[in-house]
């Protein structure tokens, strides 16, 4: 059961008596499960909220979604991604978006968790070196490289799953609940993350309370997470077994584009190329052109630098691993087919670190 807007309200309640007492104009919380505690909001854990509670009781909520009937008076947005890829300077944004808005004087605020209490330690002097760590993520040791194919491991561990059990009838929320299960078997391990998309007849989402039908395509985008580090791929899966003469030229047109990508890539290539070029082979056929972006970088999260988006500057290097993942959607489709493969960037080329097929059937 998730918490009531009474309970928070109350909780609300005790904070600003606590600040009352202390003189403080307001309270500043960033820690995630803080901000739920009093406002009943659980954001996505890839992403970062913040609350300004002032001495009033009034309650500001910073998301990078759209909360709703939540103990909250007023919301602010940020923009968590750009064309579907998240950014890694999630507080940043937050706070950008919540300094405006911040009259002058004494605030209090949530310091005793994450990294504060360390970074504290530094004293007035301190520099932040997060964009120079950032940077340095970019490309993956040997070992990061390692992790990473254990975790892709697991996801074709999800797809011989998905090949057994996907079938019309069957219930989006017990499939998932069948590939986590397999999938913590085959690591032996708890996942601390699971994965991204786990519906059918739809863009993607989190798994529903809602059957499967004939004709439908079901779009499984697998992110477990192990070691430390993400994969993130995706196959697409007829749920009745035969796919129709649409889905087959969809599928046909998305799986040729991948030899194209893989030849473009080269270290100082520009990602904005391959989106384009992406675009453009899609739109020769008359679909549509890329609605999201291409792909991106993968390691500590799953999202990071390079990003194959027409929205960010960067260039491809060597030791970066990277997803690629056109895809087509649309009613007559039920409702789209992606389809994901992780690459190692090497002096000449990439290395495909995925191997599961691409079919939307398999025999």
């Amino acid at each position: 059961m998730k918490l009531t807007e009474e309970g928070c309200r109350g909780r609300q309640s005790k904070l600003v008596a606590i600040l009352q007492a202390k003189n403080l104009d307001g309270a500043l919380i960033s820690e995630r499960a803080h901000v739920y505690y009093f406002t009943g909001w659980l954001c996505n854990p890839h992403h970062s909220t913040a609350l300004l509670l002032n001495n009033q009781g009034k309650a500001r909520l910073v998301t990078a979604g759209e909360p709703e009937g939540l103990a909250f008076d007023e919301h602010l947005h940020y923009d968590s991604d750009r064309l579907s890829t998240m950014h890694c300077r999630q507080h940043e944004a937050a706070a950008a978006t919540l300094k405006p808005t911040i009259p002058e004087g004494r605030y209090g605020a949530d310091l005793g968790g994450g990294i504060s209490c360390v970074a504290a330690l530094g004293g007035e002097n301190l520099v932040d070196l997060s964009p120079e760590i950032l940077r340095l993520r970019k490309t993956k040791w040997p070992d990061e490289v390692d992790a990473i194919r254990d975790a892709i491991r697991l996801t074709h561990v999800m797809y011989e799953t998905a090949l057994e059990i996907v079938r019309p009838g069957a219930d989006e929320m017990h499939v998932y609940a069948e590939l986590l299960a397999e999938t913590t078997r085959a690591a032996g391990e708890f996942l601390e993350v699971f994965g991204n998309d786990f519906q059918s007849n739809s863009f993607g989402g989190s798994p529903r309370r809602r059957r499967m039908e004939a004709g439908e395509l079901y779009i499984l985008d697998s992110g477990p997470r192990l070691h430390g580090y993400n994969a993130d791929n995706c196959r697409t899966f007829a749920v009745d077994g035969s796919p129709t003469d649409a889905q087959m030229k969809a599928w046909s047109r998305i799986d040729s584009l991948f030899a194209i990508l893989e030849e473009a890539i080269r270290p100082g290539v520009d990602p904005k190329e391959l989106f384009q070029l992406a675009d453009e082979y899609f739109r020769w056929e008359g679909y549509p052109g890329m609605i999201h972006h291409l792909g991106h970088g993968i390691g500590l999260r799953p999202h990071e630098s390079p990003e194959l988006n027409p929205n960010y500057d960067t260039i491809f290097e060597e030791g970066d691993v990277i997803t690629m993942e056109p895809g087509l959607y649309s009613e007559e489709l039920k409702a789209g087919i992606r389809l994901e493969e992780n690459y190692l960037v090497k002096a000449d080329g990439v290395e495909r670190l995925t191997s599961f097929p691409r079919d939307l059937v398999r025999s």
